[in-house]
């Protein structure tokens, strides 16, 4: 498949590296929007993507929660399934923040190039990945997309709650999306699509938010 020629964009990760408290990531995660506030799209949205991806995960499963932030869908899913989270995150703020906020022996955070060192010559591992509010966000969402695929079992499930396109973060604060289709991107890297929904629930998008944005279930062939 031709990829689109991409847009070029100034990316600027500090909002994501410069939070020092929970407070400061949670506003990140969730945005007050449409009337809510951080705690109240906290509150909601949690539990419903944990519902949503139960389906695909399995008690014990070994998972790769990647853009895991603070932890906030690590931390159900040990508690609710038993699992064991490997968290992904590009924040060194964020990932201790996780270590602290999930406080489990069965989860560990690190960056990138750190998981690539652990798991080099580990292919196939991870029963399940989850990526939610993540993969618009990485600057080589190809090298994000070949990790996952490297580490995660054939048939494995890769679940994405994502904007259709990209929502990257640039300099002065504003946010550029240079013309990547995220779903086409998963499919092109050796994952075939179990779910695909174009509406999420207002819990998940409220408002604005419902337009753009996908959540979905692959496998991975």
């Amino acid at each position: 498949m031709l990829m689109p020629e991409l847009k070029k964009v100034a990316y600027d990760p500090a909002r994501f590296i410069d939070i020092e408290t929970v407070e400061e990531a949670a506003h990140i995660i969730v945005t007050p929007t449409e009337g809510m506030t951080v705690k109240q799209r906290w509150d909601e949205e949690t539990p419903a993507l944990i519902a949503l991806m139960e389906p695909y995960i399995n008690q014990g499963d070994l998972v790769l929660d990647y853009g895991c932030g603070i932890g906030r869908l690590s931390k159900p899913l040990i508690q609710k399934l038993d699992c064991k989270v490997v968290g992904v995150d590009i924040s060194p703020n964020m990932r201790a923040l996780a270590t602290s906020l999930v406080d489990s022996a069965a989860f560990i955070a690190c960056d990138p190039s750190m998981f690539d060192l652990i798991f080099f010559g580990q292919a196939n591992k991870f029963n399940a990945v989850i990526a939610v509010w993540a993969l618009q966000h990485c600057i080589d969402l190809r090298d994000a997309l070949n990790r996952i695929a490297y580490v995660l079992k054939p048939e494995g499930k890769l679940f994405v709650v994502n904007n259709h396109t990209r929502c990257l973060p640039v300099e002065g604060g504003e946010w550029a999306d240079d013309g990547i289709d995220v779903n086409e991107m998963i499919l092109d890297h050796g994952f075939d699509s179990i779910t695909f929904k174009q509406k999420l629930d207002e819990a998940i998008a409220p408002g604005w938010m419902q337009n753009g944005t996908f959540w979905a279930a692959y496998q991975r062939k």
